[in-house]
């Protein structure tokens, strides 16, 4: 039977390894647990280290290495069974890798088609430049497209795509300009190696290298191979590191050892020394003040054209750029003066110096290169989508004053619609509606000033035909008054220095005029009934925000402004209600019978107004009141208030979830009722502990006054004393509100809170609670000083003094910490509340 079975054994094991053949050479472990080997997830550079030292191990023990080093490269086309092995092994690798990854990291590595692509493209984004190809092997170089990935061929130039700028600094770093007939922006010490004949591009989107090489007139492109990147990337970090003296010498603002650097090494000047691009030049404009001598010397030894060519890799900034980041105000000077068409300079995102001092708050930085830059200049700095991004952030930064300048000087950009997704000025002001008083709360002393300090604000709406256009200046006219107001800055409205500085550079003597005249007629009027781009969206963020005012101006403007929603169909006064804006809603008090027509309005989920005012507010309004007690006060008003501006039978309607509006109170604030009864309750038991002791001390004193009593009458000694009268009185009245504030504080401990009791039933308890406990706290202390004088005080008038200084500290202390709470509760339960007319205005 032994030999009959011989036979098939033998033909098995021929054919079992006859079919295994191919997967020999590729390892498919697919029963590993990956977890056991690699414990950590990759989620960026602080744990790539540890990460791939797991990976590595786990790709050594399994034989898979060589799927990601290159030494198991796919078969040939003619052995189809043998790649599909070699696939199937490959994409086993690439699971483990991706399995591995967070989920943040895995967003950004999907889409490679075989675990050395992920590999790569991980120790590229992760790893450091000497790390990048792991181990090199084969021949198989990282193909590139001239068109795709990150390079595109333009005239002679290859320049970075805008996708390599999504990728980490380290790695955007390599992605430069090219200039293939010559001004290369690879550092000269690295390219000077590879000679001006044959020289190797980098680039990184995905692992981007090719080499330039010339034939005849001509260049061709080819891959380079990952041994030709690894030994680039040696050679250019070693000649990086051979400018450190120079890189620490600019950060100190040692111009003498820069000097000897330079003299013995003169590319030194305007060479890249580190791996970002920057040069000396960058490093030093950016260390501020201590660095202006070095910035001055060199820049006396660089030409005005190597200035324009001094880019860092990833972001393209010329040395203003970085001077203008930074606020250095001083390089500012010295780097225009040199090369004024550094001013004109864009950076990868299209921004000028001007734009990045604006943007980083430099104002006297901004205001020296709002005078410099001209507007005849190209790009044109005050025209498009240049002109509307500097007066957009202009407004943004809050520099109201410059703002109203260069709307009055450039007309145009009031009514410029941006093509780039950039904020319309009138989009500007109306997200900035902390700078009007209903976007900010004044103290009662500014508020004081608001109201009551005359501005002579000129009407402008009143100098303009009907349906004609000049609002903008208008609006930014009130913005900076009121800005004005709000700091506290009286006196006469003054424009800043811009039109000083201005008219310093400018050829002639009236160069503010001459400048507006010739960009845009005085008179002109720019027509925009016609095209509602201007104030559809403005209004909609207005509404939203607050900002009433801006509300107010476009509608008076635009009367069909009013009739705008935004994408979920809500029109202004929805908004206002969604977003608990009062001061836009209050507007409706201001209408004429129109607002009728806004009584019936529904949204796409069939809401309507009391549906909306059922909703939950932002979390932002919520914060504006203390306590989820007050909170869920404020919710019972905005819901009282629609319920009485509404028809009555909307306050039983369903919408589209079958829910009321009383139903969906109840559902959005369920937590906020059993947060504001604990705030209640938590409030309440700590004055509870407050009273009772306040009552147990004044009844204490009550039965052994001071002094004691007579032992034959049983009547207190000092009866007939002035003193002992006003003891009495006080600790009478102590001792009875004391237990009145103790009762009521028991009653909302106690109490059913049910969502109507929040609107007045208990902050009118804690009201009265916290009133007959001051009152108590103050009676006390006048009892106790009057009991002290009667001990200590016969004949010494001067004790009175300690005595009551010393009984005027624990009440100063609980009208500081304990009246505020006080006077709120009065405000939101008794005051004059959030609705009503603002102004006799009226408004549609």
């Amino acid at each position: 039977m032994a030999s009959s079975k011989s036979p098939s054994l033998a033909s098995m094991a021929d054919e079992f390894t006859t079919t295994t053949t191919p997967t020999a050479a590729y390892p498919y472990p697919h029963t590993v647990n990956v977890a056991i080997f690699v414990s950590v997830k990759l989620s960026g550079h602080e744990n790539y280290s540890l990460w791939k030292t797991q990976m590595l191990c786990l790709l050594e023990g399994h034989d898979m290495l060589g799927f990601v080093d290159g030494t198991l490269e796919p078969p040939p086309e003619g052995a189809p069974d043998t790649a599909r092995w070699w696939r199937r092994s490959d994409a086993l690798l690439r699971g483990w890798i991706l399995g591995s990854l967070s989920e943040d990291v895995l967003a950004n590595s999907v889409g490679f088609k075989t675990a050395k692509e992920v590999w790569v493209h991980l120790e590229g984004c992760y790893g450091s430049y000497g790390g990048l190809i792991g181990k090199s092997g084969g021949s198989g170089g990282v193909k590139e497209g001239i068109d795709g990935g990150g390079w595109k061929f333009d005239g002679g130039l290859i320049r970075s795509t805008p996708h390599s700028r999504s990728l980490p600094a380290p790695l955007r770093g390599v992605s430069q300009q090219i200039d293939l007939k010559g001004d290369s922006a690879i550092p000269a010490a690295a390219d000077s190696q590879f000679g001006s004949r044959n020289r190797k591009l980098r680039g990184l989107d995905g692992m981007v290298f090719a080499e330039e090489s010339w034939n005849g007139t001509s260049p061709t492109i080819r891959s380079m191979d990952l041994s030709e990147i690894t030994d680039f990337l040696q050679e250019t970090n070693t000649n990086i590191s051979a400018y450190l003296p120079l890189y620490k010498a600019a950060l100190r603002g040692d111009w003498e050892d820069a000097q000897d650097f330079i003299d013995h090494d003169e590319e030194a000047a305007t060479a890249n020394i580190n791996k970002y691009g920057f040069t000396a030049l960058h490093i030093a404009v950016g260390t501020g003040k201590q660095g202006i001598t070095f910035v001055e010397k060199l820049v006396e030894r660089i030409s005005p054209k190597a200035l324009m060519k001094m880019l860092t890799s990833s972001e393209k900034y010329t040395p203003l750029h970085i001077a203008a980041v930074v606020g250095n105000t001083a390089a500012v000077k010295i780097l225009v003066n040199k090369n004024r068409k550094l001013l004109y300079a864009e950076d990868v995102d299209g921004l000028l110096p001007i734009h990045r001092a604006l943007i980083n708050s430099h104002k006297d930085t901004f205001l020296y290169l709002l005078g410099v830059t001209k507007a005849n200049q190209y790009p044109n700095t005050f025209n498009g989508n240049m002109g509307v991004t500097l007066l957009s952030n202009v407004i943004f930064a809050g520099y109201f004053d410059i703002a109203l300048d260069l709307v009055t000087r450039y007309p145009d950009l009031a009514t410029t619609i941006s093509s780039d997704n950039v904020d319309a000025p009138l989009m500007a002001i109306a997200r900035k509606a902390d700078a009007f008083e209903s976007g900010c709360r004044l103290s009662f002393f500014d508020s004081l000033i608001y109201k009551y300090v005359p501005l002579n604000l000129e009407n402008l709406n009143s100098k303009t035909n009907k349906g004609e256009m000049n609002f903008l200046n208008s609006v930014h006219q009130e913005l900076s008054f009121v800005l004005w107001k709000v700091a506290g800055r009286i006196g006469k409205h003054q424009l800043s220095a811009t039109y000083h500085t201005h008219s310093e550079d400018e050829t002639g003597p009236s160069s503010s005029s001459c400048t507006c005249e010739t960009f845009v007629p005085r008179n002109q009027r720019v027509n925009l009934h016609s095209n509602s781009a201007h104030y559809s969206n403005p209004i909609v963020e207005a509404a939203s925000n607050g900002a009433y005012e801006v509300v107010q101006e476009i509608v008076d403007t635009f009367p069909q402004a009013i009739w705008y929603s935004d994408k979920s169909g809500h029109f202004m006064i929805q908004l206002a209600i969604l977003h608990r804006c009062e001061k836009v809603y209050n507007l409706t008090y201001q209408m004429s019978d129109h607002k009728h027509f806004h009584k019936t309005l529904k949204d796409s989920y069939n809401n309507n107004l009391l549906h909306l005012a059922g909703k939950l507010a932002p979390p932002q309004k919520l914060n504006l009141v203390s306590g989820a007690a007050l909170q869920m006060q404020r919710e019972l008003q905005w819901f009282k208030e629609v319920e009485a501006f509404v028809h009555p039978k909307y306050k039983t309607e369903k919408n589209s979830f079958e829910q009321t509006p009383e139903m969906l109170f109840s559902k959005e604030h369920k937590k906020l009722v059993r947060d504001g009864e604990e705030w209640m309750k938590k409030t309440a038991d700590s004055y509870t502990v407050t009273a009772g002791l306040i009552t147990t001390i004044v009844f204490a004193a009550a039965i052994t006054v001071p002094g004691g009593n007579n032992g034959d009458t049983g009547h207190p000694i000092y009866a007939k004393e002035l003193s002992f009268l006003i003891f009495a009185v006080a600790d009478a009245i102590s001792l009875f509100t004391s237990t009145t504030s103790l009762l009521l504080f028991l009653s909302i401990l106690t109490a059913r809170y049910a969502e109507q009791d929040f609107l007045f039933t208990l902050p009118s308890r804690l009201i009265m609670g916290l009133a007959t406990l001051f009152l108590s706290t103050t009676s006390m202390m006048i009892a106790f000083g009057a009991s002290l004088y009667l001990l200590f005080g016969q004949g010494k008038e001067w004790i009175l003094i300690p005595i009551a200084a010393l009984s005027c500290l624990p009440i100063t202390c609980f009208v500081t910490l304990q009246f505020p709470l006080l006077v709120e509760l009065i405000s939101c339960t008794y005051g004059r509340g959030l609705f009503g007319r603002q102004n006799n205005r009226p408004f549609y």
